[in-house]
């Protein structure tokens, strides 16, 4: 069935932007949902259980499909094009969730791991300014900007462990109640700092192709005994939307290799009290990158804002082009708001950090006082189809034709699908 009252939950922050759920609809309650199916254990809000039918199973294996920014505009789209999906809306439940704010994989795989908001880990978007590290960097692939490097951030001598206010996982808990955590990760990141943290106390299968981590994940579904979680996550169908737009001919063909080829390998499986979770982070919104606003350019006197951080490199913005986090010099911070509101008009909403605070876009609690000084001064949001950034030589631009991150309903209604057999 198709669950979709939750929709009505999305209450309108501004034109053309919606508020985040956290107390029961969100992809924030992932995480202690499936610690509380598997070992009775409650940490904090749940998933409803008319996500699961009208009650909370208690499976004995959990499969976790995470399919980056497969949000629920694309399940509706192509529900009917594969088995999997099909079988989900029509023995299962398929319920409309929201994302975190920011709607990023950064933040999200994190809260995932870990249990905790970004709120309370800080690590809120791919590109962040640790002060531990003085600058701006790549965080999941933790490397400086610019240089695209994996781990870059290892030779300079940072700890990743400086990434994240909190370090115990969801894994380590699952493993303290006697459930195993199988994570079938790409062979690209599996060994990588961050994933040494995120996925600590879970047993890391790689893979390098998805036909490989498919056939991995029903092997290991039919041969291991007693309670555990296996969790399989998925970039491709991101990637290709970055690079090309969501909607496009390239993601269309991305999408059903994904389906079809899980369609291919997980299909009648005699693995009794299974339940099989499908999600995603977010989804994601079309532009044109050569369109892009890059206010730096249309606002020369912004570069002068910036402060520089004790170790002498300039904090660049913060975020991405559809949730760019300024940081800016105390006695400036009034002007740039002025001049950012007044360049933007109706293309973005700009907010003091103070104000977006305020209005509950990071949750409901207090944010670490790490997490504030990560956050800078000034929040733009762009509305659909719109890209604002800045741009350095070498440094960071845009050249994707897809974003997300910001609170359009199209990237911030992410998906839960919920089946027991398929």
């Amino acid at each position: 069935m198709i669950n979709d009252g939750p929709l009505a939950r999305f209450t309108p922050l501004a034109s053309g932007l919606v508020r985040p759920i956290y107390d029961d609809y969100s992809f924030a309650n992932i995480a202690d949902t499936v610690e509380h199916l598997l070992t009775g254990a409650r940490r904090g809000p749940l998933l409803p259980p008319d996500c699961f039918g009208g009650a909370y199973p208690a499976p004995q294996k959990i499969v976790l499909v995470f399919v980056d920014a497969f949000g629920w505009e694309f399940w509706l789209r192509h529900r009917e094009r594969f088995r999997t999906t099909r079988r989900v809306v029509e023995n299962g439940t398929l319920t409309p969730i929201s994302a975190l704010f920011p709607s990023t994989t950064s933040a999200s795989v994190s809260t995932l791991n870990l249990g905790v908001l970004p709120a309370e880990h800080a690590l809120y978007e791919w590109n962040v300014y640790i002060p531990a590290y003085g600058e701006v960097i790549q965080s999941l692939v933790f490397c400086p900007l610019g240089r695209h490097v994996q781990d870059a951030c290892a030779a300079k001598g940072y700890d990743a462990r400086a990434l994240l206010e909190v370090h115990e996982t969801v894994h380590q808990r699952l493993a303290r109640a006697g459930v195993r955590s199988l994570q079938f990760s790409h062979r690209s990141y599996a060994g990588s700092a961050y994933n040494g943290i995120a996925s600590a106390g879970a047993e890391v299968v790689r893979h390098g192709t998805l036909a490989e981590a498919l056939v991995q994940l029903r092997e290991a579904l039919l041969s291991t005994p007693g309670k555990a979680l296996l969790a399989v996550y998925w970039a491709a169908i991101d990637t290709i939307g970055h690079l090309y737009g969501p909607g496009t001919s390239y993601h269309d063909a991305e999408i059903a290799a994904f389906w079809s080829t899980f369609d291919a390998v997980l299909h009648d499986i005699d693995s009794p009290d299974t339940l099989y979770l499908f999600i995603a982070d977010h989804g994601q919104v079309r532009g044109q990158a050569e369109k892009t606003i890059y206010v730096n350019e249309a606002i020369p006197e912004l570069a002068g804002f910036l402060p520089t951080s004790p170790t002498g490199n300039p904090i660049y913005p913060n975020g991405s082009p559809r949730d760019m986090f300024l940081h800016v010099r105390p006695e400036r911070r009034a002007q740039a708001l002025g001049l950012l509101a007044g360049r933007l008009g109706d293309v973005a909403l700009v907010l003091p950090m103070d104000e977006a605070l305020a209005q509950g876009l990071f949750g409901p609690r207090p944010v670490v006082p790490e997490l504030r000084r990560r956050l800078g001064d000034i929040l733009v949001l762009p509305r659909g189809g719109h890209f604002v950034w800045w741009r350095e030589k070498g440094i960071m631009g845009n050249a994707f034709h897809g974003h997300h991150g910001g609170l359009t309903r199209e990237e911030m209604i992410t998906v839960l699908g919920v089946v027991d057999a398929l």
